[in-house]
């Protein structure tokens, strides 16, 4: 059976795209596409929605105030404009946030943990192996492409138009690529602490003021990041009481 997805966005270009989106997916189905919170408050009672693609900054009712009144909400993946509403985002104990523009195969991941965690609850083995939530990135570097665990990767370094990714037995991987972008293809363990720094929250061994120490490497932690930072930490429950 297809999974019911709901589309809450106020920007009538992002509704297109996200139903295009769900439409080249097999295992999804479009409910309906909505402008507001409010219209979409029938379909979640009616409809059995399953996904909620969710914007966040919306008029009369916010996304977040939206989930917040929401008794027995579906799957919720938020799409916003903004980074800063990460970590209200964990609080709410949403599957994954999305910045826009939204690409494909990074809706795609999200999509794909939803059907994940639907097939581990029901016993069943995914309909489809390509959407199984991956544990890897695959990366153009040295005119090859190459294979990185995320759990292997302990920061990342901006450099110029390239990203340098640092991995636990000391590989330096070289690729043209932005922050911006490779930020969104990483799970939640990830963190830009900095406009040239990206760390892996699970081998940072301190931090100390604006360092963080990371096995051998270190990291910059900027000051308009730092308490969103420290909140994600919170969050995951890597701080101590």
């Amino acid at each position: 059976m297809k999974m019911k997805c709901l589309i809450v966005d106020d920007e009538n270009i992002a509704r297109k795209i996200l139903s295009d989106y769900v439409s080249k997916v097999p295992e999804l189905e479009l409910a309906a596409a909505c402008s507001s919170a409010l219209q979409a408050l029938n379909h979640i009672k009616n409809d059995n929605i399953d996904i909620l693609f969710l914007d966040i900054q919306m008029p009369d009712l916010t996304g977040l105030d939206f989930l917040k009144i929401l008794p027995n909400k579906p799957a919720t993946i938020l799409t916003t404009a903004y980074s800063e509403y990460a970590v209200q985002s964990y609080e709410l104990d949403v599957v994954d946030y999305l910045l826009k523009p939204i690409d494909f195969d990074r809706f795609y991941k999200a999509v794909a943990k939803v059907i994940s965690s639907k097939d581990r609850k029901a016993g069943n083995l995914p309909k489809s192996t390509a959407l199984q939530q991956t544990d890897k990135l695959f990366i153009k570097a040295d005119n090859k492409i190459v294979k990185v665990v995320f759990d292997e990767i302990v920061v990342i370094n901006g450099d110029g138009p390239y990203v340098k990714i640092i991995t636990e037995d000391g590989r330096k991987i070289m690729s043209l690529q932005s922050m911006s972008k490779l930020i969104q293809m990483l799970p939640a363990n990830f963190f830009r602490v900095h406009r040239s720094h990206i760390v892996n929250i699970d081998h940072i061994d301190s931090i100390d003021g604006n360092m963080i120490k990371l096995k051998d490497q270190t990291a910059i932690l900027s000051k308009n990041k730092r308490d969103e930072f420290l909140k994600l930490i919170d969050q995951l429950n890597l701080l101590g009481e």
